[in-house]
C-alpha cells in the first residue's frame, strides 16, 4: 500500500510520533515495545478511513488501547506463568497445581487451534523471548505481521479461557 507523503494525517503521525512512543512507554515500561505499538497505530488508521481532521486524538487513542491491551496480556502471562512456577514448590496446595495445570491444558488446546506459523511466532516470542523484529526477519515476514501472528495466538488464548 503507497503512501501519498502529503497526506495531512501521515504528517501529523510523523511530526507526533516520538510523543506517541514516550505515551505508549509510559505504559508498557519499554521504548522498543512502545515503537511497535506505534507502528502498528499506523497500520491501523491506514486500514481505515478516518476524517484526516481528527486524526491526532484518534491515533492517541490507538496507542493508548494497544498499551493497554498489551499491558493486560503480559500481566495475564505473568500470573499463569508464576502459577506454574509455584507448582513446582512442594509447599503448594494440590489445588492450586490442578488449577495451573488445567490453564497450561487451555493454553496448548488453543495453541492447537492454530496454524503452525502463528504457534511458531508465539513460541519464538514469549519462550525464546525474541522481538516481533526479530520473529519477522527469522521467519521473512513484515514486522507488522510477525506482531499480528502472536496476537493471534494470544486472543486464542484469552478466548479459550472464556470456554
Amino acid at each position: 500500500m503507497a503512501t501519498d507523503m502529503a497526506d495531512p494525517a501521515l504528517q501529523t503521525f510523523l511530526k507526533d510520533r516520538e510523543s506517541l512512543i514516550a505515551m505508549a512507554c509510559r505504559v508498557v515500561e519499554s521504548r522498543a515495545i512502545a515503537e511497535e505499538l506505534v507502528q502498528d497505530t499506523w497500520l491501523r488508521w491506514d486500514k481505515r478511513s478516518y476524517p484526516a481532521d481528527k486524526a491526532r486524538p484518534i491515533f492517541r487513542r490507538i496507542v493508548a488501547n494497544l498499551a493497554i491491551d498489551w499491558t493486560r496480556s503480559r500481566k495475564t502471562e505473568r500470573q499463569v506463568l508464576s502459577e506454574l512456577l509455584l507448582a513446582d514448590s512442594p509447599s503448594v496446595c494440590s489445588e492450586r497445581v490442578v488449577i495451573a495445570r488445567q490453564d497450561l491444558r487451555r493454553v496448548i488446546d488453543a495453541l492447537d487451534q492454530l496454524p503452525r506459523r502463528s504457534v511458531k511466532a508465539f513460541r519464538m516470542r514469549f519462550i525464546d523471548g525474541l522481538t516481533s523484529a526479530e520473529i519477522g526477519r527469522r521467519l521473512g515476514i513484515s514486522l507488522s505481521r510477525a506482531h499480528a501472528l502472536t496476537e493471534e495466538a494470544l486472543v486464542q488464548i484469552a478466548l479459550s479461557q472464556d470456554d
